[in-house]
């Protein structure tokens, strides 16, 4: 049961921590999306990771998708992952760092059904853009979390701007705050000139903790702060469709579907290329023990590579093997 609770809390805070909902509907049924995140591969060099949609659905059990990317290729899911109340997470294998416009839904017996994929929340003061990509891993133990996030910096200053995990800093819903344990290598940006995303790990995060917002320079006069919720909004039909194009998806061209590497601990016990209607009691215990103990192990590595890069010091450790998005957007 303990265990269950935790894996719990964690859903509602992925839910709420990543972007406000995005819905359609045929008139009969609705498809609701909560959020998404990435989670690496086990393989470093993998030029892959796994995007994790988490889908409601209202007025029918089942639907299938198709995900459409900045350059019009078309992601079909590998996994389905049932949960409770009409909840499911969808697991698509997509490349590093793409961004996404929109996804296509369709109700079991119902209409296609096109939905708008998330803009990414961006914010500015009188040096720097700081563009915020969202969640690529979020690990768990019965103690404790650790979040991955995303960012990129542009440099729209006369300057040359110094940027390090340091400048960083996450809030949870009462404004606790806390710093990056592991990064990026501090980086020296030419004037007009952005950084490639680069990595921020947090951990020793509170279980009762959620994430709901990360700053820049956090407490100065030129403070940057970006509100998960609040400043994620969808994409424009414009900026899906084109200025003058109609509100269709059908000059995507197919991209080959592939199926998720089952020797990822995060998705045994899973379905595989059809949304499953009902799950054992046995099977649910069992992929809930596989999960934990993949965070577990991921957490407990994240703080030994930190150890050994930076000794008695906390100085942020280089985390580049994990390059990954959350709500991805074609705002680049």
């Amino acid at each position: 049961m303990r265990i269950i609770v935790l894996t719990l809390m964690l859903a509602l805070a992925l839910g709420t921590a990543q972007a406000t909902p995005l819905q359609g509907s045929d008139g009969n049924a609705t498809v609701v999306l909560f959020g998404a995140t990435r989670t690496p591969l086990e393989d470093e060099n993998a030029t892959q990771e796994i995007l994790k949609v988490d889908v409601g659905l209202m007025g029918t059990e089942n639907a299938t998708y198709q995900l459409v990317d900045a350059n019009n290729n078309i992601y079909l899911p590998g996994l389905y992952k049932p949960l409770s109340s009409g909840k499911q997470l969808v697991y698509f294998l997509v490349p590093k760092d793409s961004l996404f416009k929109l996804i296509n839904a369709t109700p079991e017996s119902g209409k296609p059904i096109n939905i708008n994929w998330w803009a990414t929340p961006k914010g500015s003061n009188d040096r720097m853009v700081l563009r915020y990509y969202g969640i690529t891993d979020w690990l768990i133990n019965p103690d404790e979390q650790g979040i991955v996030v995303q960012v990129r910096v542009q440099n729209n200053g006369t300057q040359k701007l110094i940027v390090s995990p340091e400048n960083f800093t996450l809030l949870d819903q009462w404004g606790w705050p806390y710093r990056p344990t592991l990064g990026f290598d501090a980086e020296t940006i030419e004037p007009k000139k952005p950084t490639s995303r680069v990595l921020l790990g947090f951990t020793g995060i509170s279980l009762l903790s959620r994430p709901v917002a990360l700053a820049y320079d956090n407490g100065a006069s030129n403070q940057i702060i970006i509100m998960f919720e609040r400043d994620y909004a969808p994409l424009s039909d414009a900026a899906v469709y084109g200025a003058n194009a109609t509100k269709s998806a059908a000059s995507v061209v197919p991209a080959p579907a592939a199926v998720l590497p089952t020797s990822n601990p995060a998705a045994q016990n899973v379905a595989v290329q059809a949304p499953a209607k009902s799950e054992t009691t046995g099977t649910k215990k069992n992929s809930i023990n596989d999960t934990l103990a993949a965070s577990k192990a991921r957490l407990a590595a994240m703080k030994v590579g930190l150890n050994k890069k930076t000794p008695n010091t906390n100085v942020t450790a280089n985390t580049s093997s994990n390059a990954s998005n959350s709500s991805s957007s074609i705002s680049a």
